[in-house]
Formats: C-alpha cells, sequence, structure tokens
C-alpha cells in the first residue's frame, strides 16, 4: 500500500527476498517520551517477519531479546554521549580530567568505556565504585580537544557527520557553538545508567536460510537484518548482493506463476478495514498495548503460565480491539498495519519462548521455572513456522551450517576469482 496515496498495488514476483529487519519496539512505545525508542528505522515494524511467517517461512532465535540498548526517552541515545559506538576512539575523563582508561581491565580497549554502561559488572565496577568513594567526579566527557588533528576530524566530520544517525547531533552541536577542538562532550552511560529490565528489544532473531540464503520455501529469500543473528551496514550490504544473485538464478529457471485473485481480494478488505469505519481505535493505542502486554508477561521474568497469559491477550486484542482500528489518512492507515504484524510478530516470540524449556546465558533467557542455564541438551536452535495456523516447532543443531570456507566454494563455483587480478 502507497503510504502516501492509500494505493493498493499487486506484485508478480518469481523470486522476493525480505529486507525489512525486525522491529525496533515490541516491548516499549510512549508517544509522550522525547525521541524514539529504538535505534532501529521507524520502518523497522515486523512487517518482514509476518510476512515469512504467514507464508510458512521458519525463524530462529525469535525467544532472545534483549534490554534496550539505545534510547527510551527517558535516556539519551548513545550517540548523543561521547564514549559509545562511533565515539569508541574517544578517551572518556571526569570532571577532573582524570582518563578513566587507565583504570579498566587491561585488554578490553577503548571500547572498554561502552561496556555495561551500568558500571555494576565488568570493568565500569571499578569506575563506579570510584565515584561513590569520591575518587572520581562526575560528568564524565568525551576528551575530543586531547586527540590528534587528524584524529578528531576523522571521528567528528567523517564517522560522525556522514552517519545519518549522528549527523543531525553534530551538526546541532556546532549550531549552538561546540567546537570539539575546544569543548569536550558529555558523556551520560552512568548517569542514566542501562535500560529498565522490561524495556527490551529483539536481539538477533529472524529467518533461517541455507547456504543460497533461501528459506525453506522455494523462491523466497532474505538478507540483511531480516536475518538472524545479523551484522550491520556492511552485513546488509554484502548478503543483499549475495541474495540478490540467488534469487536472480531462480528466478531463470521458472515461469510465472498464476495470480491469486482470491488471495488479492482477502489481502484488500484486510488492508482498508481501518477506513471503512467513521471512528474507532487509534493505532498509537494499539501499539502501545502491544508493547505493554510483552513488558508484563514476556520480559524480564518469564515462567510458561506468564507466557500463556501474554498469548491470551494478544489473542484478546487481536478479537477484541484490531476489528474496531480506525484510520483517518493513509499514513494513519500504514500505522495501523505495521501495528498487525508487530501482533503477529509478538505472538511468535511469544510461542518460540514457551518451546525453549530452559534458561540461557547467550539468549539473555532466564526462565524462572526452568533455572538451569543452558543444559547441554538444548544447545541448538530452536525454529519456529505456522502451518493452517498451527505452530510447529523444530531444532537445528548449532553447527547446521558446516565448515565455512567448504560450503561457501561449493554454493559459489560461479563467483570464485571473480574479483582476482
Amino acid at each position: 500500500m502507497n503510504n502516501r496515496t492509500g494505493e493498493f498495488m499487486v506484485f508478480k514476483s518469481k523470486a522476493t527476498i525480505l529486507t525489512t529487519a525486525g522491529s525496533g519496539s515490541l516491548w516499549v512505545f510512549n508517544t509522550e517520551l522525547a525521541g524514539y525508542s529504538t535505534m532501529g528505522n521507524r520502518n523497522q515494524s515486523s512487517d518482514g517477519i509476518a510476512m515469512a511467517w504467514k507464508a510458512g517461512a521458519e525463524l530462529t532465535l525469535m525467544e532472545k531479546s534483549g534490554l534496550l540498548r539505545i534510547a527510551g526517552g527517558y535516556k539519551h541515545k548513545w550517540y548523543t554521549g561521547a564514549g559509545d559506538a562511533s565515539y569508541e576512539n574517544v578517551t572518556i575523563v571526569d570532571a577532573n580530567g582524570i582518563d578513566l582508561q587507565a583504570v579498566t581491565e587491561p585488554g578490553w580497549g577503548k571500547k572498554s568505556q561502552m561496556a555495561d554502561r551500568s558500571g555494576r559488572t565488568g570493568p565500569w565496577a571499578d569506575i563506579r565504585a570510584g565515584v561513590l568513594s569520591g575518587k572520581y567526579k562526575l560528568p564524565f566527557y568525551g576528551d575530543f580537544p586531547a586527540m590528534k588533528d587528524i584524529e578528531r576530524k576523522v571521528t567528528w566530520d567523517l564517522m560522525l557527520g556522514e552517519e545519518s544517525t549522528t549527523r543531525i547531533i553534530t551538526s546541532t552541536y556546532e549550531e549552538a557553538g561546540f567546537d570539539p577542538a575546544k569543548d569536550l562532550l558529555q558523556n551520560y552511560n552512568l548517569i542514566e545508567g542501562m535500560s529498565l529490565p522490561q524495556w527490551r528489544e529483539t536481539a538477533s532473531s529472524g529467518i533461517i536460510t541455507d547456504w543460497n540464503l533461501k528459506t525453506n520455501l522455494d523462491g523466497l529469500y532474505a538478507a540483511g537484518m531480516q536475518l538472524f543473528s545479523p551484522g550491520d551496514h556492511s552485513f546488509a550490504a554484502s548478503t543483499g548482493r549475495y541474495a540478490g544473485r540467488k534469487a536472480a538464478d531462480y528466478a531463470r529457471q521458472i515461469g510465472q506463476a498464476a495470480l491469486s485473485k482470491e488471495q488479492v481480494a482477502t489481502e484488500k478488505a484486510r488492508v482498508y478495514a481501518p477506513i471503512k469505519k467513521t471512528a474507532g481505535l487509534d493505532w498509537k493505542e494499539l501499539h502501545a498495548g502491544i508493547a505493554r502486554a510483552m513488558q508484563f508477561f514476556c520480559s524480564e521474568y518469564k515462567t510458561e503460565s506468564l507466557f500463556n497469559m501474554g498469548l491470551d491477550t494478544l489473542k484478546e486484542i487481536e478479537e477484541k480491539w484490531v476489528p474496531t482500528l480506525f484510520a483517518l489518512d493513509p499514513h494513519k492507515l500504514i500505522r495501523s498495519l505495521e501495528d498487525l504484524s508487530m501482533l503477529t510478530h509478538a505472538n511468535i516470540v511469544l510461542q518460540a519462548s514457551l518451546a525453549r524449556k530452559a534458561s540461557s546465558r547467550v539468549l539473555d533467557f532466564q526462565r524462572i521455572d526452568y533455572p538451569e542455564l543452558d543444559p547441554a541438551e538444548w544447545a541448538k536452535f530452536l525454529t519456529v513456522s505456522q502451518d493452517n495456523g498451527k505452530v510447529k516447532v523444530g531444532e537445528r543443531p548449532l553447527g547446521y551450517a558446516g565448515n565455512l570456507k567448504e560450503n561457501y566454494e561449493t554454493y559459489n563455483k560461479d563467483y570464485q576469482g571473480v574479483f582476482k587480478g
């Protein structure tokens, strides 16, 4: 659906590549908070996850979540305080100019300044203790003036100045008079600490694929952060190119499929349902309701009874409140449709959480009713999918991809040597 005109569009394809990432706001949504609740783009709204699920594709690591890393409305985004992400090469000092890098554990490097921002464990623990004893004075700062001129310019003008999420920050600071050659930049990490335990986000979950980046369904591929355990920008670029090459090869080998008019009619009715009313539930209320359900029933405290209560709550939302969704214009309609995708995503997370009857440190998944951490029999990937509305749980061994070098060469004989010489 065109979110500017409201036009309904139908696409026929021999192959489809899902690249819409996951969701950044399944657990947190409040329009009254300053800023948005996630690092991810606002359009990361579970659409690809929902499409894959409805088609019958396998998903994995759906039970994994983590504390909300970046922003949350009640605190700054990481990127607004020196010491994180693109700032990680900037030395952090206290209000008296003491270099905090010198008191972190050996081997952590500059990134020690961003590890465990609560300061309760890891290399920040001694720093937090020093603050409480008066040894170090808050606030902390990023010491840009102490950097070599070329390093400072690369960090501020290139790394930060050319990244979309930070360019607005650097330009705003400069317009207000900030000069990185003269001024220190405040660091908020220890002051604001970590997110609340119920403020979570999906972590590493996504679609499972083979060596062609093809799902278990012929013609359906995935790339970028749509894949499970993805990387960042370069990962998205490389897997996107790879999946495109494989999908194109597949498309050359098959003929056109017939268009399902019944499917189109059903989808069109679903998409336009919120505009057939003159009043009803706004998309913001539905999104907030989904987020609260996830906070209550699938956050820090995890038990089978809580998961089932969560599923019952989401079912009530779907049956009682979704039919009342009202959209006044195309913008609100697209937000309403995103909510429906997130509702599907939330259901998947709860189903996967029910299926993993063990706690896992790696997955940041602690079940009160199954407290043993990482028992050997649960060292595996759980997969979830659905077939005609029935949830199917499967598993894959951790090393199911096999030997990386051998398999890459086996599946890419046409690509080897292309960039040599």
